[in-house]
């Protein structure tokens, strides 16, 4: 897994085998992940930048809660992004912050993949291994 995540098909969905070193890693891959089913991120210039911050139940919530506070900013803000900085994941308070960079949707420049509906708790699982923390997550496409 070179770039720290492959995809997987799922019924009607797709999901990413996401893995990283620390959490934040894991975050931060499990976004690159999201945002390269959606578009090349290749094409998105990091000129905006956007901070996240979210509260979870549990790790596996937390995750979720990050990935649709992305997607959220996605389509209220009508922004892509190419890159993804998380601060901190704090697992005692099970909170996360950071920051995500892109740009406006330009639909000359940007080709969408596929539209991700939402983040699902389908049979999600945060492991945390010898090397390195692993989830399997899937995207309602």
């Amino acid at each position: 897994m070179p770039a720290g995540y492959e995809f997987f098909e799922h019924t009607a969905d797709v999901g990413a085998l996401v893995r990283g070193v620390t959490l934040r890693h894991l975050f931060e891959n499990a976004s690159k992940a999201m945002f390269d089913l959606i578009c090349d991120r290749r094409t998105v210039r990091p000129h905006q930048r956007v901070r996240i911050a979210v509260q979870g139940a549990t790790l596996e919530d937390l995750l979720v809660r990050w990935l649709s506070e992305l997607l959220f900013r996605m389509e209220t803000d009508g922004l892509l992004f190419s890159s993804f900085a998380v601060d901190r994941v704090d697992r005692a308070l099970l909170r996360a912050r950071g920051t995500a960079r892109g740009e406006p949707i330009d639909r000359t420049r940007h080709r969408t993949r596929r539209e991700v509906k939402a983040v699902t708790y389908h049979q999600i699982r945060l492991i945390r291994g010898r090397s390195a923390w692993r989830v399997r997550i899937v995207f309602d496409v």
